[in-house]
């Protein structure tokens, strides 16, 4: 069989086929940049009933955050589990590297706004980077470090609270601008039914330790548990809190004290921080019930060796910087430390970031943890 050659064929099929990757390259902008959802948008409501089908998923807080930006524009996202004990953990990012993920991890964590806000008794809701920016070194570093690796101005997070005073933070981040009021209010619009999800889906993974423990809710109790339904009978406990309990007799007895109580309450045991919380009546394993954690206690801070070690790096700082360490020490603000040794607070603020570079810490509660065996052994 012979094959003909047709200039007007080849050119047909040359057109056909960059015609193709136009299109194909048309797609793949159309979903990399797609254009926003409005409230009224069939898309939106599409969307909506897949974050219901992936209730009791562990794909359902990514199907949440696909939501949360639908409407909103954006160029990345994270999700971070935020703990008033713990570091904060970061579960999903999207558009966002290794390496930068790395640098929050390693380096910003520990001065991270968001969570700061958290630790200091934050609440759910919606909040921006730009509303938490203030003056401090914990500000100044994280602003230099991360926003400057990552290329971000801001951020928008959408905070829901689970159990043992954690939250699920959802990130939205901009490269260019600020988030607009307009923004902020659209966000706030759509959060009480993005946080009814998120309470049935916390409720579906508890009520399912009913049946087995090998469930995603493990992520969310890592430490000795018991959660009792509001008359006191024990729904669910973990093997670590029945280990406690053999160890410990006065825990249970702790316990009993404490369930008359209608708020967080708190107790010093022998070997543990007991923690206890109430669940609201519509929450599906205890309506009603409460549950406790135990936390363990700090390591005792008045070890000779440790201060020692910590007294000996006190030379590396400079006679200013000791002085103004010694301030910080005692609880004074930068404001009333510059006013005691009638300097600038800009010239305050630059020997914190000293201070903090040479003691090798990120934040303020960091460096008072670090100095404080020194300090009360004077």
């Amino acid at each position: 069989m012979r094959f003909g050659f047709c200039p007007g064929k080849l050119y047909l099929i040359l057109w056909i086929g960059r015609m193709s990757q136009s299109a194909e390259y048309a797609m793949s902008s159309h979903v990399e940049k797609s254009p926003l959802l409005r409230f009224d948008d069939e898309e939106w409501f599409r969307r909506l009933g897949g974050v219901a089908r992936s209730i009791g998923t562990d794909g359902f807080h990514r199907e949440l955050i696909d939501l949360f930006g639908a409407s909103i524009r954006h160029e990345s996202s994270w999700i971070i589990r935020y703990s008033r004990v713990a570091p904060p953990d970061v579960i999903y990012t999207h558009n966002v590297s290794d390496e930068i993920v790395d640098v929050y991890n390693e380096q910003c964590s520990g001065v991270d706004p968001f969570s700061q806000y958290w630790k200091s008794n934050g609440s759910p809701g919606v909040l921006t980077l730009s509303e938490l920016k203030n003056s401090s070194a914990e500000s100044i570093i994280y602003s230099r470090i991360f926003q400057a690796a990552a290329n971000v101005s801001d951020e928008m997070g959408m905070f829901f609270s689970t159990v043992g005073h954690c939250c699920f933070g959802l990130f939205l981040e901009r490269e260019k601008g600020h988030f607009s009021k307009a923004d902020v209010q659209r966000a706030q619009l759509i959060f009480p039914a993005l946080e009814g999800y998120h309470r049935a889906h916390l409720g579906w993974l508890f009520n399912d330790l009913r049946h087995t423990n090998d469930t995603e809710i493990k992520g969310f109790i890592k430490r000795p548990t018991l959660i009792q339904d509001r008359f006191g009978v024990e729904v669910y406990s973990n093997e670590s809190w029945n280990q406690a309990v053999a160890s410990d007799a006065s825990i249970m007895s702790t316990v009993a004290t404490l369930f008359a109580g209608s708020s967080p309450q708190t107790r010093l045991l022998k070997d543990f921080v007991l923690k206890s919380e109430v669940f609201d009546r519509d929450f599906p394993l205890a309506p009603g019930g409460r549950m406790f954690v135990l936390e363990p206690q700090s390591s005792p801070r008045d070890e000779p060796d440790y201060i020692s070690r910590i007294a000996s790096i006190l030379h590396i700082f400079t006679p200013r910087e000791r002085e103004i360490l010694t301030l910080i020490m005692r609880g004074q603000n930068t404001g009333q430390i510059a006013q005691k040794l009638e300097i600038s607070k800009g010239t305050i603020k630059n020997c914190r970031l000293r201070i903090y570079r040479k003691a090798d810490v990120v934040s303020e509660r960091a460096l008072v943890k670090k100095f404080t065996p020194v300090f009360h052994s004077l």
